[in-house]
Protein backbone atom coordinates (compact mmCIF):
# COMPACT_ATOMS: atom_id res chain seq x y z
CA UNK A 1 0.00 0.00 0.00
CA UNK A 2 2.16 2.81 -1.29
CA UNK A 3 2.02 6.02 0.65
CA UNK A 4 0.33 4.60 3.75
CA UNK A 5 1.34 6.55 6.87
CA UNK A 6 3.38 4.51 9.34
CA UNK A 7 2.96 5.48 12.96
CA UNK A 8 5.01 4.75 16.04
CA UNK A 9 4.43 2.54 19.08
CA UNK A 10 6.79 2.71 22.05
CA UNK A 11 6.73 -0.01 24.69
CA UNK A 12 7.10 0.47 28.40
CA UNK A 13 10.40 -0.61 29.96
CA UNK A 14 11.03 -4.37 29.79
CA UNK A 15 7.82 -5.02 27.82
CA UNK A 16 9.86 -6.01 24.77
CA UNK A 17 10.89 -9.33 26.28
CA UNK A 18 7.79 -11.23 25.19
CA UNK A 19 8.14 -9.98 21.61
CA UNK A 20 11.75 -11.15 21.55
CA UNK A 21 10.54 -14.62 22.58
CA UNK A 22 8.13 -14.68 19.65
CA UNK A 23 4.85 -13.32 20.95
CA UNK A 24 2.95 -11.32 18.33
CA UNK A 25 0.51 -9.41 20.54
CA UNK A 26 1.11 -6.15 22.35
CA UNK A 27 -1.39 -5.35 25.08
CA UNK A 28 -2.60 -1.84 25.80
CA UNK A 29 -1.02 -1.75 29.27
CA UNK A 30 2.39 -2.51 27.71
CA UNK A 31 2.30 0.64 25.57
CA UNK A 32 4.00 3.88 26.64
CA UNK A 33 3.11 5.88 23.53
CA UNK A 34 1.13 5.29 20.34
CA UNK A 35 1.02 7.52 17.27
CA UNK A 36 -1.46 6.20 14.71
CA UNK A 37 -3.38 7.62 11.76
CA UNK A 38 -6.48 5.40 12.20
CA UNK A 39 -7.50 2.04 13.73
CA UNK A 40 -5.68 -0.76 11.94
CA UNK A 41 -2.89 1.49 10.70
CA UNK A 42 0.73 0.40 10.51
CA UNK A 43 3.21 1.29 13.24
CA UNK A 44 6.88 0.68 13.84
CA UNK A 45 7.34 -0.86 17.27
CA UNK A 46 10.14 0.41 19.50
CA UNK A 47 11.49 -0.78 22.82
CA UNK A 48 11.79 1.73 25.66
CA UNK A 49 15.47 2.01 24.73
CA UNK A 50 14.59 3.04 21.17
CA UNK A 51 15.35 -0.21 19.32
CA UNK A 52 12.99 -0.98 16.44
CA UNK A 53 11.40 -4.40 16.94
CA UNK A 54 9.38 -4.57 13.76
CA UNK A 55 6.11 -3.56 12.13
CA UNK A 56 2.60 -4.10 13.48
CA UNK A 57 -0.89 -2.85 12.85
CA UNK A 58 -2.46 -1.16 15.85
CA UNK A 59 -5.77 -0.08 17.37
CA UNK A 60 -6.03 2.64 20.02
CA UNK A 61 -9.15 1.30 21.74
CA UNK A 62 -8.69 -2.47 22.13
CA UNK A 63 -7.09 -4.66 24.78
CA UNK A 64 -4.70 -6.05 22.18
CA UNK A 65 -3.24 -2.73 21.07
CA UNK A 66 -1.08 -4.08 18.25
CA UNK A 67 -0.31 -7.30 16.36
CA UNK A 68 3.16 -7.81 14.99
CA UNK A 69 3.42 -8.55 11.27
CA UNK A 70 7.17 -8.54 10.72
CA UNK A 71 10.42 -8.21 12.61
CA UNK A 72 11.50 -5.63 10.03
CA UNK A 73 10.66 -1.95 9.73
CA UNK A 74 8.33 -2.14 6.72
CA UNK A 75 7.18 1.06 5.03
CA UNK A 76 4.15 -0.60 3.38
CA UNK A 77 2.39 -3.94 2.95
CA UNK A 78 2.77 -4.36 -0.78
CA UNK A 79 0.84 -6.97 -2.82
CA UNK A 80 3.90 -9.23 -2.93
CA UNK A 81 3.99 -9.32 0.89
CA UNK A 82 0.50 -10.85 1.06
CA UNK A 83 1.21 -13.28 -1.75
CA UNK A 84 4.40 -14.50 -0.10
CA UNK A 85 2.74 -15.08 3.27
CA UNK A 86 -0.27 -16.81 1.80
CA UNK A 87 1.81 -18.89 -0.60
CA UNK A 88 3.99 -20.10 2.29
CA UNK A 89 0.84 -21.10 4.20
CA UNK A 90 -0.50 -22.89 1.13
CA UNK A 91 2.70 -24.89 0.67
CA UNK A 92 2.58 -25.95 4.31
CA UNK A 93 -0.98 -27.26 3.94
CA UNK A 94 -0.02 -29.17 0.82
CA UNK A 95 2.65 -30.91 2.89
CA UNK A 96 0.78 -31.62 6.13
CA UNK A 97 -2.77 -32.18 4.81
CA UNK A 98 -2.77 -32.52 1.02
CA UNK A 99 -5.71 -32.12 -1.31
CA UNK A 100 -7.62 -28.85 -1.49
CA UNK A 101 -9.69 -28.88 1.69
CA UNK A 102 -7.97 -27.23 4.66
CA UNK A 103 -7.54 -24.11 6.72
CA UNK A 104 -5.33 -21.98 4.51
CA UNK A 105 -4.50 -19.18 6.94
CA UNK A 106 -4.74 -19.48 10.71
CA UNK A 107 -3.96 -16.02 11.97
CA UNK A 108 -0.93 -15.75 14.19
CA UNK A 109 0.16 -19.30 13.41
CA UNK A 110 0.83 -18.22 9.82
CA UNK A 111 2.13 -14.75 10.77
CA UNK A 112 -1.13 -13.29 9.48
CA UNK A 113 -2.73 -12.07 12.72
CA UNK A 114 -6.44 -11.38 12.49
CA UNK A 115 -6.94 -13.37 9.26
CA UNK A 116 -8.59 -16.77 8.82
CA UNK A 117 -9.06 -18.42 5.43
CA UNK A 118 -10.59 -21.84 4.80
CA UNK A 119 -10.39 -23.58 1.43
CA UNK A 120 -13.19 -25.81 0.19
CA UNK A 121 -11.89 -26.98 -3.18
CA UNK A 122 -12.62 -24.12 -5.57
CA UNK A 123 -14.33 -21.97 -2.92
CA UNK A 124 -12.69 -19.84 -0.22
CA UNK A 125 -14.15 -18.45 3.00
CA UNK A 126 -12.35 -15.48 4.54
CA UNK A 127 -12.75 -14.17 8.09
CA UNK A 128 -11.26 -10.71 8.75
CA UNK A 129 -11.33 -10.33 12.54
CA UNK A 130 -9.54 -7.00 12.97
CA UNK A 131 -9.44 -3.46 11.64
CA UNK A 132 -5.90 -4.13 10.45
CA UNK A 133 -7.09 -6.89 8.13
CA UNK A 134 -10.38 -5.23 7.19
CA UNK A 135 -8.71 -2.13 5.78
CA UNK A 136 -6.41 -4.36 3.67
CA UNK A 137 -9.05 -6.92 2.70
CA UNK A 138 -8.88 -6.14 -1.01
CA UNK A 139 -5.14 -6.85 -1.03
CA UNK A 140 -5.79 -10.17 0.76
CA UNK A 141 -8.50 -11.13 -1.72
CA UNK A 142 -6.32 -10.18 -4.68
CA UNK A 143 -3.52 -12.42 -3.39
CA UNK A 144 -5.90 -15.33 -2.79
CA UNK A 145 -7.34 -15.02 -6.27
CA UNK A 146 -3.92 -14.94 -7.86
CA UNK A 147 -2.79 -18.04 -5.95
CA UNK A 148 -5.94 -20.21 -6.18
CA UNK A 149 -8.18 -18.90 -8.97
CA UNK A 150 -11.29 -19.71 -6.88
CA UNK A 151 -14.78 -19.91 -8.33
CA UNK A 152 -16.19 -18.07 -5.31
CA UNK A 153 -14.80 -16.13 -2.37
CA UNK A 154 -17.04 -15.57 0.63
CA UNK A 155 -16.38 -13.17 3.47
CA UNK A 156 -17.79 -14.34 6.79
CA UNK A 157 -17.39 -11.27 9.00
CA UNK A 158 -19.83 -11.98 11.82
CA UNK A 159 -17.40 -12.80 14.64
CA UNK A 160 -17.88 -11.06 17.97
CA UNK A 161 -14.25 -9.90 17.82
CA UNK A 162 -15.22 -7.41 15.11
CA UNK A 163 -17.54 -5.58 17.47
CA UNK A 164 -14.62 -5.03 19.83
CA UNK A 165 -12.70 -3.52 16.92
CA UNK A 166 -15.57 -1.18 16.03
CA UNK A 167 -16.26 -3.03 12.78
CA UNK A 168 -19.61 -3.89 11.17
CA UNK A 169 -20.60 -7.53 10.90
CA UNK A 170 -21.69 -8.94 7.56
CA UNK A 171 -21.43 -11.96 5.27
CA UNK A 172 -21.54 -12.33 1.51
CA UNK A 173 -19.98 -13.55 -1.72
CA UNK A 174 -17.41 -10.90 -2.66
CA UNK A 175 -15.60 -12.47 -5.61
CA UNK A 176 -16.94 -14.87 -8.24
CA UNK A 177 -20.38 -16.43 -7.89
CA UNK A 178 -21.87 -18.80 -5.34
CA UNK A 179 -24.91 -19.49 -3.18
CA UNK A 180 -22.86 -20.04 -0.03
CA UNK A 181 -23.06 -23.83 -0.13
CA UNK A 182 -19.64 -25.43 0.37
CA UNK A 183 -18.31 -28.98 0.39
CA UNK A 184 -15.56 -30.29 2.66
CA UNK A 185 -13.83 -33.53 1.77
CA UNK A 186 -12.55 -35.63 4.64
CA UNK A 187 -11.42 -39.23 4.53
CA UNK A 188 -13.36 -39.87 1.35
CA UNK A 189 -16.57 -38.32 2.69
CA UNK A 190 -18.10 -35.16 1.28
CA UNK A 191 -19.79 -33.01 3.93
CA UNK A 192 -21.84 -30.03 2.87
CA UNK A 193 -22.21 -26.88 4.95
CA UNK A 194 -23.03 -23.24 4.33
CA UNK A 195 -20.45 -20.46 4.32
CA UNK A 196 -22.88 -17.61 4.99
CA UNK A 197 -25.43 -19.04 7.42
CA UNK A 198 -23.39 -21.73 9.18
CA UNK A 199 -21.03 -21.47 12.13
CA UNK A 200 -17.59 -19.84 11.68
CA UNK A 201 -16.55 -20.51 8.06
CA UNK A 202 -19.16 -23.25 7.66
CA UNK A 203 -17.13 -26.29 8.70
CA UNK A 204 -14.63 -27.18 11.43
CA UNK A 205 -11.41 -28.53 9.97
CA UNK A 206 -9.76 -28.37 13.40
CA UNK A 207 -11.35 -31.69 14.49
CA UNK A 208 -10.30 -33.56 11.33
CA UNK A 209 -7.74 -35.87 12.95
CA UNK A 210 -10.01 -36.60 15.91
CA UNK A 211 -12.93 -37.50 13.63
CA UNK A 212 -10.71 -39.82 11.60
CA UNK A 213 -9.44 -41.42 14.82
CA UNK A 214 -13.04 -42.05 15.86
CA UNK A 215 -13.71 -43.67 12.49
CA UNK A 216 -10.99 -46.20 13.23
CA UNK A 217 -12.56 -47.37 16.51
CA UNK A 218 -16.27 -47.24 15.60
CA UNK A 219 -16.88 -50.62 13.93
CA UNK A 220 -20.10 -52.16 15.22
CA UNK A 221 -20.74 -49.37 17.73
CA UNK A 222 -23.90 -47.52 18.67
CA UNK A 223 -22.84 -43.87 18.53
CA UNK A 224 -24.27 -40.64 19.93
CA UNK A 225 -23.01 -37.45 18.26
CA UNK A 226 -24.11 -34.59 20.54
CA UNK A 227 -23.75 -30.99 19.34
CA UNK A 228 -23.45 -32.67 15.95
CA UNK A 229 -23.66 -29.56 13.71
CA UNK A 230 -23.36 -30.96 10.13
CA UNK A 231 -22.63 -34.46 11.44
CA UNK A 232 -18.85 -34.78 11.16
CA UNK A 233 -18.17 -37.16 14.04
CA UNK A 234 -21.20 -39.36 13.54
CA UNK A 235 -20.69 -39.63 9.79
CA UNK A 236 -17.06 -40.67 10.20
CA UNK A 237 -18.19 -43.26 12.74
CA UNK A 238 -20.71 -44.63 10.25
CA UNK A 239 -18.02 -44.66 7.56
CA UNK A 240 -15.95 -46.76 9.97
CA UNK A 241 -18.71 -49.35 10.29
CA UNK A 242 -20.73 -48.10 13.25
CA UNK A 243 -24.01 -49.96 13.61
CA UNK A 244 -25.96 -46.74 14.15
CA UNK A 245 -25.56 -43.07 14.99
CA UNK A 246 -27.93 -40.67 16.71
CA UNK A 247 -27.29 -37.05 15.72
CA UNK A 248 -28.30 -34.47 18.30
CA UNK A 249 -28.38 -30.68 17.90
CA UNK A 250 -30.56 -27.75 18.92
CA UNK A 251 -30.38 -26.21 15.43
CA UNK A 252 -32.88 -27.45 12.85
CA UNK A 253 -30.76 -26.09 10.02
CA UNK A 254 -27.71 -27.96 11.31
CA UNK A 255 -29.69 -31.18 11.61
CA UNK A 256 -31.03 -30.72 8.09
CA UNK A 257 -27.46 -30.54 6.79
CA UNK A 258 -26.44 -33.57 8.88
CA UNK A 259 -29.41 -35.54 7.57
CA UNK A 260 -28.66 -34.60 3.96
CA UNK A 261 -24.98 -35.49 4.43
CA UNK A 262 -25.94 -38.89 5.83
CA UNK A 263 -28.31 -39.58 2.94
CA UNK A 264 -25.73 -38.58 0.31
CA UNK A 265 -23.16 -40.86 1.92
CA UNK A 266 -25.59 -43.79 1.89
CA UNK A 267 -25.90 -43.93 5.67
CA UNK A 268 -29.54 -42.92 6.00
CA UNK A 269 -30.74 -46.31 7.24
CA UNK A 270 -28.25 -46.26 10.13
CA UNK A 271 -28.77 -42.60 11.13
CA UNK A 272 -31.35 -41.01 13.40
CA UNK A 273 -31.78 -37.33 14.25
CA UNK A 274 -33.10 -35.52 17.29
CA UNK A 275 -33.55 -31.78 17.74
CA UNK A 276 -33.12 -30.71 21.35
CA UNK A 277 -30.94 -28.78 23.75
CA UNK A 278 -28.02 -31.14 24.21
CA UNK A 279 -27.83 -30.98 28.00
CA UNK A 280 -31.56 -31.62 28.35
CA UNK A 281 -31.44 -34.38 25.75
CA UNK A 282 -28.60 -36.17 27.52
CA UNK A 283 -30.65 -36.26 30.71
CA UNK A 284 -33.73 -37.44 28.82
CA UNK A 285 -31.83 -40.22 27.04
CA UNK A 286 -30.48 -41.49 30.35
CA UNK A 287 -33.99 -41.49 31.80
CA UNK A 288 -35.14 -43.49 28.78
CA UNK A 289 -32.51 -46.11 29.56
CA UNK A 290 -30.48 -45.46 26.40
CA UNK A 291 -26.86 -46.58 26.27
CA UNK A 292 -24.26 -46.07 23.56
CA UNK A 293 -20.90 -47.65 22.86
CA UNK A 294 -19.46 -44.26 21.91
CA UNK A 295 -20.64 -40.82 23.00
CA UNK A 296 -19.13 -37.69 21.45
CA UNK A 297 -19.73 -34.20 22.85
CA UNK A 298 -18.19 -31.35 20.85
CA UNK A 299 -19.99 -28.22 22.09
CA UNK A 300 -19.52 -24.58 21.09
CA UNK A 301 -17.22 -22.53 23.30
CA UNK A 302 -18.41 -22.29 26.89
CA UNK A 303 -16.12 -19.30 27.63
CA UNK A 304 -14.79 -16.42 25.56
CA UNK A 305 -12.92 -14.57 28.31
CA UNK A 306 -10.86 -15.58 31.31
CA UNK A 307 -13.57 -14.26 33.60
CA UNK A 308 -15.95 -16.85 32.15
CA UNK A 309 -13.55 -19.78 32.60
CA UNK A 310 -14.77 -20.92 36.07
CA UNK A 311 -18.37 -21.07 34.86
CA UNK A 312 -17.24 -22.91 31.73
CA UNK A 313 -15.44 -25.54 33.80
CA UNK A 314 -18.61 -26.16 35.79
CA UNK A 315 -20.42 -26.58 32.49
CA UNK A 316 -17.85 -29.09 31.22
CA UNK A 317 -18.09 -31.02 34.49
CA UNK A 318 -21.87 -31.23 34.14
CA UNK A 319 -21.57 -32.27 30.50
CA UNK A 320 -19.12 -35.05 31.38
CA UNK A 321 -21.43 -36.30 34.14
CA UNK A 322 -24.49 -36.41 31.89
CA UNK A 323 -22.64 -37.97 28.97
CA UNK A 324 -20.86 -40.60 31.10
CA UNK A 325 -24.22 -41.95 32.26
CA UNK A 326 -25.02 -42.84 28.64
CA UNK A 327 -21.85 -44.82 27.91
CA UNK A 328 -22.21 -48.59 27.99
CA UNK A 329 -19.77 -50.67 30.02
CA UNK A 330 -16.47 -50.78 28.16
CA UNK A 331 -17.52 -47.87 25.96
CA UNK A 332 -15.79 -44.66 24.92
CA UNK A 333 -16.59 -41.08 25.88
CA UNK A 334 -15.15 -38.26 23.72
CA UNK A 335 -15.25 -34.75 25.16
CA UNK A 336 -13.97 -31.61 23.45
CA UNK A 337 -13.53 -27.95 24.31
CA UNK A 338 -12.81 -25.10 21.90
CA UNK A 339 -12.65 -22.52 24.71
CA UNK A 340 -9.14 -21.17 24.33
CA UNK A 341 -9.19 -19.55 27.79
CA UNK A 342 -9.65 -22.97 29.43
CA UNK A 343 -6.29 -24.78 29.85
CA UNK A 344 -6.13 -28.42 28.83
CA UNK A 345 -5.30 -29.62 32.33
CA UNK A 346 -8.24 -27.74 33.85
CA UNK A 347 -10.52 -29.22 31.19
CA UNK A 348 -9.22 -32.74 31.91
CA UNK A 349 -9.87 -32.31 35.63
CA UNK A 350 -13.40 -31.02 35.00
CA UNK A 351 -14.08 -34.04 32.81
CA UNK A 352 -12.71 -36.35 35.49
CA UNK A 353 -14.90 -34.78 38.18
CA UNK A 354 -17.97 -35.22 36.00
CA UNK A 355 -17.15 -38.84 35.13
CA UNK A 356 -16.61 -39.66 38.80
CA UNK A 357 -19.89 -37.95 39.72
CA UNK A 358 -21.59 -40.35 37.29
CA UNK A 359 -20.10 -43.24 39.24
CA UNK A 360 -17.64 -44.20 36.54
CA UNK A 361 -13.87 -44.58 36.30
CA UNK A 362 -11.91 -43.66 33.19
CA UNK A 363 -8.65 -44.19 31.35
CA UNK A 364 -7.40 -41.75 28.72
CA UNK A 365 -7.28 -43.28 25.25
CA UNK A 366 -6.46 -40.12 23.34
CA UNK A 367 -5.51 -36.56 24.17
CA UNK A 368 -5.28 -34.25 21.17
CA UNK A 369 -5.55 -30.68 19.94
CA UNK A 370 -6.37 -28.97 16.67
CA UNK A 371 -5.29 -30.38 13.31
CA UNK A 372 -1.93 -29.24 11.88
CA UNK A 373 -3.50 -26.74 9.50
CA UNK A 374 -4.32 -24.74 12.67
CA UNK A 375 -0.75 -23.92 13.83
CA UNK A 376 0.06 -21.70 16.80
CA UNK A 377 3.23 -19.76 17.68
CA UNK A 378 5.40 -21.51 20.26
CA UNK A 379 5.47 -18.33 22.35
CA UNK A 380 1.65 -18.14 22.42
CA UNK A 381 0.39 -21.43 23.91
CA UNK A 382 -2.98 -19.80 24.62
CA UNK A 383 -3.68 -20.16 20.89
CA UNK A 384 -3.61 -23.95 21.21
CA UNK A 385 -7.31 -23.67 21.87
CA UNK A 386 -8.80 -27.09 21.06
CA UNK A 387 -8.84 -29.87 23.67
CA UNK A 388 -10.02 -33.38 22.84
CA UNK A 389 -10.06 -36.34 25.22
CA UNK A 390 -11.25 -39.85 24.49
CA UNK A 391 -11.85 -41.87 27.67
CA UNK A 392 -12.43 -45.59 28.11
CA UNK A 393 -15.08 -45.84 30.81
CA UNK A 394 -15.08 -48.57 33.43
CA UNK A 395 -17.73 -49.62 35.91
Amino acid sequence: MNGEPVGRLVLRPREDRALRRGRLWIYADEVAALELDAPGGLVHVFSAQGRCLGTAYAHPDTTIAARLLSGKALVALRPAWWRERLEAAMRLRARVVGGRHWRWAHGEGDRLPGLVVDRYGDALVVQPHTAGIERRLDAVLDALERLARPSAVYVQARAEARRLEGLPRYAGCVRGEGSGEIEAEEGGLVLRAHALTGQKTGFFYDQRDNRLWLRGVAAGARVLDAFCYVGGFGLQALAGGAASALFLDVSESALALARANAERAGFGARAAFRRADAMQALEALAAEGERFDIVVCDPPAFARSRAQAPRALRGYERLARLAARLVATGGILCLASCSGVVPAEDFRKACLRGIRAAGRAASVLRQASQAPDHPWPMAMPELQYLKFFAFALHG
